[in-house]
Parts: C-alpha cells; structure tokens; sequence
C-alpha cells in the first residue's frame, strides 16, 4: 500500500477510536476504554511518526505493510511465539534514501516511532486522571509505565532504538 494512505488510514482509525471518548458510559466500560485507547495509540502512531519525522529529514518511504514485530526475538521464547501471531504495520523505506541520509536524520526517524508510542501511552495516561474515579487513572499509569519499561528494555535489543543505534555508528554519506 502507498505509504501515504496507509499512514492516512492509521491516523483516521484512531482519531475515530479517540472520538469516541465522549459516548462511553463512566465505569468499568470507561476504564477499559482508557487502557485499549492506551494501547491502540501506542500501536497506531508508530508508523505515521516514522513516516512523518523521516519525510520531513528527506527518507523516502515505499510502502506500508502488515507483518511481526522484531521485539519477539527479545523476549522468551514461548511470548515470542504470541508476539509472532500479531501483525503489525511497518513501513518499507528507500534503502538507497536512508543510506544517503545523515546519521542523525536515519537515527531520529527510527527513534521516532518508539518515542510516539510511548507518548502516547503517557498522555492517555495524564488526561485519565480527570475521569472519575481515580483508579481509572491509576490503571493508566500502570499501562503506561509497563510500556515505557518494556520499551526501554526491548527496543534496545531488536526494535528502533537498536536501529538508531546502529544508525549512530556508521559512517556519514559522502
């Protein structure tokens, strides 16, 4: 799929998930709400923040595409083995462009997608804290806090910040 309608079709399917805020009823319903709002912004601003931090620094992207996760081959392997199951979109890029991008543009655009979906668990999280009650938010925090430690634990090993590491490294394009 062209990169830009996939990354289209991501942002529109959650604005509609997030615009439903507003319709669902306080309680128990609400609470879960908050914590798959969590979750579904996590997964769904990943790729636009890839595409729009990369399309900014001069990569070129080439598609949009369902496949698994690179964080399985980080954890043990019987949750690697779930972690497989779950297709994830993930953008192809020009190799030629990000090879001739700086390596600062390539590690900000590959840095960019974990530091969107972290984000976005956080400010899911502080906006919780003006539902009622309370323990909504408390429950936010703790999605939002697994998230960020998973993060800061596996995206080093197999994810993005592994790839802006990498990044780092190589030498500049002449």
């Amino acid at each position: 799929m062209k990169p830009a309608l996939g990354i289209s079709l991501e942002l529109l399917t959650l604005a509609l998930s997030l615009g439903l805020a507003p319709f669902i009823p306080s309680g128990l319903l609400f609470g879960l709400y908050v914590v798959c709002a969590q979750l579904l912004a996590s997964y769904l601003l990943h790729c636009p923040a890839h595409f729009i931090v990369g399309s900014a620094l001069g990569i070129k992207f080439s598609g949009v595409h369902l496949g698994r996760t690179t964080i399985s081959k980080s954890i043990s392997p019987r949750l690697g083995r779930v972690a497989r199951l779950m297709p994830v979109p993930y953008l192809s890029t020009e190799t030629a462009s990000v090879a001739s991008a700086s390596p600062r543009r390539a590690a900000a655009m590959y840095a960019s997608g974990v530091s969107a979906s972290v984000s976005s668990a956080l400010l899911i999280a502080a906006a919780a804290i003006f539902s009622e009650p309370l323990a909504y938010a408390a429950i936010a925090w703790g999605v939002a806090v697994a998230y960020l430690a998973s993060d800061l634990v596996l995206s080093p090993r197999s994810g993005d910040l592994r790839r802006a590491r990498l990044a780092m490294r190589r030498p500049p394009a002449s």
